[in-house]
């Protein structure tokens, strides 16, 4: 007994793995890298953010974005609750970046926007780098 209609979107796949297919989409932090001359510009989107969330590493040509937040509602405690909400977000993204001179990477963080410039290593520098032997 087919009580419901069959809805064209929902064949091959159930409900509840559209949902979630579609659901990490809107959960990624949104990032642009632009290849300069001199440098790669990663811009980086973390509205609701504050600096002190925010964490940038790199190590072994990996560039990782992490960012975390936790939000509570302060409410006074009269022990009757209807509704009381939290709410915590935490990002990460990495990126394989080679040839990068690591002292000279710089951040910014404004409106929102993480912005980073990460240097090219020049290719004398790549060319020269003496190694010592034991």
């Amino acid at each position: 007994m087919n009580l419901l209609p069959k809805n064209e979107w929902l064949d091959g796949e159930d409900l509840v793995g559209k949902l979630m297919n579609t659901f990490w989409d809107d959960r990624k932090m949104s990032v642009d890298i632009r290849d300069l001359d001199d440098y790669y510009e990663v811009k980086a989107d973390l509205p609701g953010f504050e600096k002190e969330e925010i964490s940038v590493h790199y190590s072994n040509d990996l560039l990782s974005i992490d960012a975390e937040h936790t939000a509570e509602n302060e409410v006074k405690d009269d022990g009757r609750f209807v509704r009381r909400e939290r709410s915590s977000s935490a990002y990460r993204r990495q990126f394989v970046v080679k040839n990068i001179i690591e002292e000279k990477i710089s951040a910014k963080f404004k409106n929102g926007v993480l912005t980073l410039q990460l240097p090219k290593a020049d290719d004398e520098e790549k060319k020269n780098k003496a190694i010592t032997i034991d």
